[in-house]
């Protein structure tokens, strides 16, 4: 498999759709350095309310977060989640994203990405927000991904199928690297 240098395998897409066991199952599975969802980390730490203004400095964190678990001299790394997502999710939360974490996400042109589909059920969290918009949030994602002109694959099914399907879409869209964007199915 060749790799493009610093390639990030990022696991996108709405609440509820197996982001984060996919990120460590292929972390394992191709032996790269993996980084959970900080957002995540942090609202579990400091329980669930945040604002607007809070949503600017938990980007820094999350990106500073990812650069140690995933460090920049690695070849290739998985990570649960990208700016990306705090950028919709400011949007969907606030009608409006920090210009920062706009700007931030163009330095993330290495990023290639796994969308999950929301075809699993949807399981209850204190820290999920959005169980009847989840398509609204794939198509979200989606369209930003199309917007940036960044490769990525829609991963569907459940159980055995879903992981499969994750690996193998993690296997092209890294032999393929950071070449011209083409959904997969």
């Amino acid at each position: 498999m060749t790799q493009t240098a610093s390639i990030r395998l990022v696991l996108t897409g709405p609440e509820s759709t197996g982001k984060s066991t996919l990120t460590e199952f292929l972390g394992q599975q191709l032996g790269l350095p993996f980084a959970r969802e900080y957002a995540r980390i942090y609202l579990e730490r400091h329980g669930p309310a945040y604002d607007y203004d809070l949503l600017l400095p938990l980007s820094r964190e999350h990106a500073r977060y990812q650069r140690s678990e995933v460090p920049s001299d690695a070849v290739a790394g998985v990570l649960d989640t990208d700016l990306l997502n705090y950028k919709i999710w400011c949007e969907v939360a606030y009608g409006r994203c920090h210009p920062e974490i706009i700007a931030a996400i163009e330095g993330e042109a290495h990023h290639v990405y796994l969308l999950c589909y929301p075809d699993l059920p949807w399981e209850p969290d204190p820290l999920r927000e959005h169980p009847h918009e989840r398509m609204m949030l794939f198509d979200r994602h989606r369209a930003e991904i199309e917007r940036l002109g960044r490769r990525y694959e829609i991963i569907r099914g459940s159980g055995e199928e879903r992981t499969r399907a994750a690996l193998h879409a993690s296997h092209r869209l890294l032999a393929r690297g950071n070449d011209a964007p083409k959904a997969g199915r």
